[in-house]
């Protein structure tokens, strides 16, 4: 666990440049400390697209409701407005 916490903090730059140099030192005398490293990258490289793909799908149902729902209509076309070339 205390590895993972070190790998995190090293990740995420929560340790200082110098503490950061010793662990980028440790990860090239430790392969296995390297290769927890790049599966904890992925992790967050894998966490960060799924987030993305939620939020997409939200942003996409909520203008699915704005689209046809009458009582939104007004403001479509508001909107829309906006962007009316003169």
């Amino acid at each position: 666990m205390n590895n993972i916490k070190n790998i995190e903090d090293y990740l995420l730059d929560y340790i200082s440049p110098d503490d950061a140099l010793l662990f980028e030192a440790n990860m090239i005398l430790n392969s296995e400390l390297a290769n927890d490293v790049k599966h904890q990258e992925n992790t967050y490289a894998v966490i960060r697209q799924y987030g993305r793909q939620k939020i997409k799908a939200e942003i996409m149902a909520a203008q699915e409701k704005l689209i046809v729902a009458p009582e939104h209509q007004g403001f479509l076309q508001r909107i829309a407005n906006l962007f009316k070339k003169d």
